[in-house]
C-alpha cells in the first residue's frame, strides 16, 4: 500500500485536498447556520419556516448545481471549474456577511452554494480517475472524512461565533481559508481527458431542477399547513411528473444530464440508497438538535453547537480509519458495523426523547457519528467502483447531488416536524411543542436507520473484496 502511496504525485494529493478544503469551507457555513435561527427570527423579525430557508434553499442550490457535474467535467477545463467555485463562494460569502435583509441572506447563500456545487464533486472526481484502486478507499475516508466532518462540525462553530461575536463573523472567517483553499487547487488540479463540446441540456435541467425544488417545497408546506393541504400535495406531484420527464428525455437524449444507465447496476443502487438515507439523518439531527436545545432546554447557541463537537471529531478520527478498513476487508463488515451503531443511536434518541438532556444528546450523536464513519464515505466508494470509467463522472455527481439534497429534505422534514408539535399542541408552551415535535423527528430517523440497515445486510461481496476470494 506504502508502495502505491508513494507513486502518487505531490501536485494530486494538493489539487484533492485544496478541493476538500473549499467544499469544506462551503459545507461548514452550511450547518453552521443552523444555531443561529433564533437569533435571525430576532433580527428579521421573521418564522422559523422562513430562516430555515437559509440552509434549505442553500442545499438545494448545491444540489442542482451538482446535477451538472457530470456534464461540466467533461465538457470544461477543471481549473476553470474550480475558479468559478472560487469566485462564487467568495461573492456569496460577502453578501452574507454584510446582508441587511434576509432577502440578500438568501441570495448570497444561493451565490455561495453554486461555488460549493462546483468544487466538491471535483474531490471525488479526482480520486476516482488519478488513485490506483487499492487506494481509493483511504483517500475517499480522508478527504470525504473533512467534508464529512463540516456538516458536524458547523454548529460547533456556528454556536460559538455567533454567542461570542456575531453570526456574521460565521462568513468572514471562513473566507480567508476558502481563498486559500482555492489558489491551492488552480495551482496544481490536472485532469486526464481533454474537454468535449457538446450542447448543453437545457430541458433535461430544468425537469430536475423543479423536481427538487417542488418536492423541497412541498414538504415545507406539510410543516405549516399539513400533509393534505392544496400547497403541500400539489407540488409534490409536480415534482414526481417533473421526474419522470427528466427520466423519459434523459433515456431518448444523445446528451443525458445523467446517464440513467448507473441506475441498471443494483450494486450501486444499494450504495446509493445508504449514502442518501444516513446523510438525510446526519443533517437533520444537526438541525433538529441544536434548536431543541434552545428552544427547549433554554441553552444558548454556544452550548447547542459545543455539544455536537465530540461527536464531530469522533468522525474526524474514524473516516481515514474506516476508508482504510474497507480497503483491507470489503464493503460488507463496515456496512454491517455501521449499522450496528446506528440503529442503537437513533433507538435510544428515539426512546429517551422526553428525557433529552446535554449529556445523553453528547453520547448519542458520538455513537451515530461512529455509525456514520464506517459507512458515509465507504458507500460513496464502493458505489462508484461498481460502475466503468466511463459512467465514473455520472456516478459522482449523483451521489453528490443527492448528499446535499438528502440534507436540504433532512432540514425542511424536520422543520415540519418540529412545527407538527405547535399544530398539534396550540395552547401549549413553545417547551412542549418543541418537545413533542422533536419525539415524532426521532421516530422517524429510527425509521430511516431501519431501512439503511436491511437495505445493508443485502450488499453483497464484489470480486474486488478481499473479504470474498
Amino acid at each position: 500500500m506504502s508502495t502505491s502511496s508513494n507513486l502518487i504525485e505531490p501536485t494530486t494529493k494538493r489539487a484533492i485536498f485544496g478541493a476538500a478544503g473549499l467544499a469544506f469551507c462551503g459545507v461548514l457555513v452550511e450547518t453552521s447556520m443552523n444555531v443561529t435561527f433564533p437569533t435571525l427570527m430576532t433580527q428579521f423579525q421573521t418564522s422559523l419556516n422562513a430562516v430555515q430557508w437559509v440552509t434549505t434553499a442553500y442545499l438545494l442550490a448545491v444540489a442542482a448545481t451538482m446535477v451538472i457535474a457530470a456534464f461540466t467535467q467533461n465538457r470544461f477545463h477543471w481549473r476553470t471549474i474550480v475558479n468559478v467555485g472560487g469566485i462564487g463562494f467568495v461573492i456569496g460569502g460577502l453578501l452574507c456577511a454584510t446582508a441587511p435583509s434576509l432577502w440578500v441572506l438568501l441570495t448570497g447563500r444561493i451565490i455561495q452554494a453554486i461555488g460549493t456545487g462546483f468544487a466538491l464533486p471535483l474531490v471525488f472526481a479526482q480520486i476516482m480517475s488519478q488513485i490506483p484502486f487499492k487506494e481509493q478507499g483511504k483517500f475517499t475516508g480522508t478527504a470525504g472524512m473533512l467534508i464529512a466532518l463540516a456538516p458536524s462540525l458547523g454548529p460547533t462553530y456556528g454556536g460559538l461565533v455567533t454567542q461570542l461575536l456575531s453570526w456574521r463573523l460565521i462568513f468572514w472567517i471562513t473566507l480567508p481559508f476558502g481563498i486559500i483553499a482555492w489558489l491551492i487547487t488552480v495551482k496544481n488540479i490536472r485532469q486526464t481527458t481533454q474537454p468535449v463540446a457538446k450542447p448543453f441540456p437545457w430541458g433535461q435541467f430544468i425537469l430536475i431542477v423543479a423536481a427538487l425544488g417542488l418536492m423541497t417545497w412541498g414538504v415545507n408546506a406539510a410543516g405549516t399547513q399539513g400533509v393534505t393541504s392544496f400547497n403541500c400535495w400539489l407540488p409534490v406531484l409536480l415534482a414526481v411528473l417533473a421526474l419522470i420527464g427528466f427520466i423519459t428525455r434523459a433515456q431518448k437524449s444523445q446528451h443525458p444530464l445523467i446517464n440513467i444507465a448507473i441506475f441498471h447496476n443494483s450494486a450501486f443502487n444499494k450504495a446509493l440508497a445508504i449514502y442518501f438515507l444516513i446523510q438525510f439523518i446526519q443533517i437533520g439531527l444537526t438541525f433538529l438538535l441544536p434548536n431543541f436545545t434552545q428552544l427547549a432546554l433554554d441553552k444558548d447557541a454556544m452550548v447547542s453547537g459545543l455539544m455536537l463537537l465530540a461527536g464531530s471529531l469522533t468522525s474526524a478520527v474514524l473516516s481515514p480509519l474506516t476508508g482504510k478498513f474497507m480497503d483491507r476487508v470489503g464493503i460488507v463488515k463496515p456496512l454491517r458495523l455501521g449499522s450496528a451503531f446506528l440503529l442503537l443511536a437513533t433507538l435510544l434518541f428515539a426512546l429517551l426523547a422526553k428525557q433529552l438532556s446535554i449529556p445523553i444528546i453528547i453520547g448519542l450523536f458520538i455513537l451515530y457519528q461512529i455509525g456514520f464513519s464506517f459507512m458515509f464515505n465507504n458507500t460513496l466508494a464502493y458505489g462508484l467502483q461498481q460502475l466503468p470509467r466511463p459512467q465514473l463522472g455520472d456516478g459522482n455527481a449523483t451521489f453528490n447531488t443527492l448528499q446535499q439534497y438528502s440534507g436540504s429534505l433532512g432540514t425542511a422534514i424536520m422543520a415540519a416536524l418540529l412545527a407538527t408539535g405547535t399544530t398539534l399542541l396550540p395552547h401549549e408552551s413553545t417547551i412542549t411543542q418543541t418537545k413533542l415535535g422533536t419525539q415524532l423527528a426521532l421516530w422517524l430517523c429510527l425509521i430511516v436507520i431501519v431501512l439503511v440497515a436491511i437495505i445493508a445486510w443485502f450488499v453483497k461481496p464484489t470480486v474486488t473484496d478481499k473479504s470474498s476470494l
